[in-house]
């Protein structure tokens, strides 16, 4: 949607964002999914906007499909803008490659399927003499910062990418992975400029959640990728790796935990989380989960989903804790 709506009064939001919207209000598409039902007053202006652009918006009540409704006129709108900067942007990665060492005028040329004469140019506009070879490479990337009509292009070209794959009746995983990581792009575009339209309404605190639940369903669908074709033990034993490499690191890690579920309705769970031994019947590295009721096995996504979740507790504490090494604190402890 456009930046700036001059016919369409801005008014402030009566509700969060759709990961923020009360868990009463999802549909059957359930949480894994993120289908929050969208407000009336959010789905009314997105179809305000739409027909604005001589468009329509098809009756729709999640948030995935007012994203969908919304990224692909944004898609098309990125290809028009992209035809323009094209030239601007070829010219950028020329001088990249330049600096980071390529100074083979044809290979450039093949690379970026062009004439020679095409990359002369390029690179004089960006001040670069493509006749001087003899100058060393710059050993640094020039710094350039992150704008939003730039991370804004890429979020465009990236849900123009996406979005045929995500109408499909049952996307894949890694389709959904990719969809999310489109959306959160935009996010960071929002980010990065005050006066989009998203950030006036929503506010900046509001965007920043919401990029971090995109790309929470990112992981998601990510670790389902991870997961699938993998065994149990292939799986465990990459578990095992990441401990490995933590306790070389002199990182504290969660060995075990109990975790307290409780229900809307009053009912109360108490989960523990172990990790199986090599004397275990799983094997060695596979999540254990004891609870007073049944459970079923875990899978593999699963199993990948509560490592993650273990290792940002452990990353999280070990940067509460007081900066003394382990040998210093079990020292102390034993004084006292």
């Amino acid at each position: 949607m456009p930046e700036h709506d001059e016919d369409i009064p801005y008014e402030e939001p009566t509700s969060p964002p759709g990961p923020l919207t009360a868990p009463g209000t999802l549909t059957a598409g359930g949480p894994a999914k993120s289908t929050a039902a969208a407000p009336e007053e959010f789905t009314e202006r997105l179809r305000a906007r739409a027909e604005a652009e001589g468009g329509m918006l098809l009756p729709g009540r999640t948030y995935e499909e007012a994203d969908m409704a919304r990224a692909a006129l944004a898609a098309l709108r990125g290809w028009a803008a992209r035809r323009e900067r094209l030239p601007g942007d070829r010219a950028d990665l020329m001088a990249a490659a330049w600096w980071s060492g390529h100074r083979n005028v044809a290979e450039l040329a093949r690379s970026a399927d062009v004439s020679r004469d095409t990359v002369y140019e390029d690179l004089r506009t960006r001040g670069i003499e493509p006749t001087d070879k003899a100058s060393a490479a710059d050993p640094r990337p020039r710094y350039a910062p992150l704008t939003a009509k730039g991370v804004g292009g890429l979020a465009e070209l990236s849900q123009s990418v996406t979005l045929p794959a995500i109408l499909a009746q049952e996307p894949d995983e890694l389709a959904l992975t990719a969809w999310a990581i489109s959306n959160a792009l935009e996010r960071v575009a929002d980010l990065l400029d005050p006066d989009r339209a998203t950030m006036r309404q929503w506010g900046r605190h509001e965007v920043a959640h919401d990029l971090a639940a995109r790309l929470q369903t990112a992981l998601h669908h990510a670790q389902r990728v991870a997961a699938d074709g993998a065994g149990e033990r292939q799986l465990a034993g990459r578990s095992l790796n990441r401990i490995e490499a933590q306790l070389a690191d002199e990182q504290y890690l969660v060995h075990r935990a109990t975790v307290q579920l409780s229900h809307v309705g009053g009912d109360q769970i108490t989960v523990r989380i172990g990790q199986a031994q090599p004397s275990d019947f799983m094997p060695a590295g596979w999540t254990l989960l004891d609870a007073d009721r049944p459970l079923r096995e875990v899978t593999g996504p699963e199993h990948l989903a509560i490592r993650t979740a273990l290792d940002t507790i452990a990353e999280t504490l070990n940067g509460l804790l007081a900066e003394e090494s382990p040998q210093a604190a079990s020292a102390a402890s034993e004084d006292a």
